[in-house]
């Protein structure tokens, strides 16, 4: 049965901190392997994050990491695309959101249920931690994938960590279609 849920334990943490390392450091090089020592893409801001992973069974198909602005610190995106805070505005940053390619998520349908169940988590933190906007850094692959949600684009694409351009996105949850949020329930 495909369920989704935040990661608790440290081993399945460690899962997806190591699939991470094995897609964006071994597979596409976007982000440089020297930091990463122990085959674990884990960042400081991991720490603080919430952790969403899709599960068929036992097996992990999807996953993303929110990441929570803590007081008067930048989020990466921010830093990256030299964003300047908004007062009254709660920011959160949506990191490497993935759909593995295993056999339950072999058509767009089985992807799209997946990213259902992400987002349907995500909306359960953004009203626990009143959110009110989510960040994002999009490669130019993944942008149109975000505008159907309701991201808009807020910067320049540039380089992200020496390898790759991004772009900084930005989503107003209360302007979003409602099958993904609406914090007034």
């Amino acid at each position: 049965m495909l369920e989704a849920r935040i990661l608790e334990s440290e081993r399945e943490k460690n899962e997806l901190y190591s699939i991470r390392y094995k897609i964006f450091v071994e597979q596409e090089k976007t982000v440089p392997a020297d930091k990463y020592e122990n085959c674990l893409l884990k960042d400081e801001c991991d720490e603080q994050a919430y952790h969403i992973g899709c599960y068929e069974d036992n097996t992990l198909v999807g996953f993303f990491s929110l990441i929570l602005k803590m007081e008067d610190e930048l989020l990466e995106v921010e830093q990256t695309h030299n964003l300047l805070p908004i007062k009254g505005e709660k920011c959160a940053e949506v990191m490497r959101l993935v759909v593995l390619d295993t056999p339950y998520t072999e058509n767009v349908s089985e992807k799209g249920r997946v990213i259902n169940l992400l987002f349907a988590k995500l909306k359960e933190i953004i009203i626990s931690e009143k959110i009110t906007h989510l960040l994002l850094q999009s490669r130019e692959k993944s942008k149109k994938m975000y505008e159907r949600i309701g991201f808009l684009q807020v910067g320049d694409f540039k380089l992200y960590r020496g390898k790759t351009y991004q772009c900084p996105m930005k989503l107003d949850v209360m302007k979003v279609n409602q099958r993904i949020v609406d914090i007034t329930q």
